[in-house]
């Protein structure tokens, strides 16, 4: 039997409301104002594409590697530097963005509670949170569509 290697990255309510609130509010900006202006248009899809290209749309665990899969790129940390990995569900309640996406395509960048302390992550659904620790006492916070399997997987390969 062959384990799973490839996770979904879900959406939760809150994510699928922000994303699609801000994405009808740009374009809807280009035509409530009735915007011939290239530059409102190139705007609102810089806007679009630039938090569409940080998105979080799955994660792969593959050749010693997690890769945090994005539009076209991955974030990678490799299993060598993981320390421990645990599935905390609503680990990132209370965080306050020190710096980075929070809420379209993602809850993407730095932020900071007191749970964590400060943590990165790449998390698109609030309360399947898996909390990935580094040797280096960095902390990831991530939300693959299984995080009870992604948490055995993981640990077994690290």
């Amino acid at each position: 039997m062959q384990t799973k290697t490839l996770y979904r990255a879900p959406w939760d309510f809150l994510l699928i409301f922000i994303t699609s609130f801000v994405v009808v509010f740009l374009l809807g900006m280009n035509i409530l104002f009735e915007s011939q202006s290239v530059i409102g248009v190139l705007l609102a899809g810089g806007i679009i594409m630039g938090c569409a290209a940080f998105g979080v749309y799955g994660y792969s665990i593959q050749d010693g590697t997690l890769k945090i899969l994005r539009l076209g790129w991955s974030t990678n940390i490799a299993l060598s530097d993981i320390e421990s990995v645990e599935y905390k569900p609503n680990a990132g309640m209370g965080s306050i963005r020190v710096m980075g996406i929070g809420g379209v395509f993602g809850y993407i960048g730095r932020f900071r509670n007191g749970v964590l302390g400060h943590y990165k992550a790449y998390a698109t659904h609030r309360k399947k949170s898996v909390v990935i620790q580094t040797k280096k006492k960095e902390y990831f916070l991530i939300t693959p569509d299984d995080p009870e399997g992604f948490v055995q997987v993981l640990s077994e390969r690290i």
